[in-house]
C-alpha cells in the first residue's frame, strides 16, 4: 500500500492532539486571566469611589460633631434665646422696630388710592352709572 502524502502516523497524530490540547489550555488560561484583570480594574475603580464616599461621610460626621458641640454650648443657647425666641436678660430692654425700619425688603401692604389708570380701565357703563346716580358734592 502506498502511503499518502498527508497520511499521519500514530505518533504524529498524538503530537498534533497534544499540541491542540496545549493550545486550548493556554488559550483558556489566558482568557480567564484577562477576565480577572478586567474584574480587578472594576473593583479598583469601585474601591476608589467608595473611599471618596467614606471621606465625604467622615467630613459630614466631623461637621455634625462640631455642630453638636456648639448646640450644647451656652453660647448657642444665648444666641437662640436672643434672636429666635426674642428673649432678653433681666435688666435688658428689647427694642422691636417696625417692619419698615427692620427689613427694607419687606413691604407692608397698604391700601393704595385708586389711580387715574385704574379709572380708565373701568368699563364705560360704570362711569356712566356713577355720573347719573352718584351723590352730588
Amino acid at each position: 500500500m502506498p502511503r499518502l502524502l498527508f497520511q499521519l502516523t500514530r505518533r504524529q497524530f498524538a503530537v498534533g492532539v497534544f499540541a491542540l490540547f496545549v493550545l486550548i489550555t493556554v488559550g483558556g488560561v489566558s482568557w480567564g486571566f484577562g477576565r480577572q484583570i478586567v474584574r480587578a480594574r472594576q473593583m479598583w475603580l469601585e474601591e476608589v469611589q467608595l473611599e471618596q464616599k467614606v471621606a465625604d461621610a467622615q467630613a459630614r460626621y466631623d461637621e455634625l460633631v462640631v455642630r453638636l458641640e456648639y448646640v450644647r454650648s451656652d453660647e448657642y443657647v444665648e444666641q437662640w434665646a436672643r434672636k429666635d425666641a426674642k428673649m432678653a436678660r433681666s435688666g435688658e430692654v428689647i427694642v422691636i422696630l417696625p417692619n419698615s425700619f427692620a427689613d427694607d425688603s419687606v413691604v407692608s401692604p397698604q391700601a393704595a388710592p385708586p389711580s387715574e389708570a385704574d379709572s380708565s380701565a373701568r368699563p364705560f357703563w360704570a362711569a356712566l352709572w356713577e355720573s347719573v346716580f352718584a351723590p352730588s358734592d
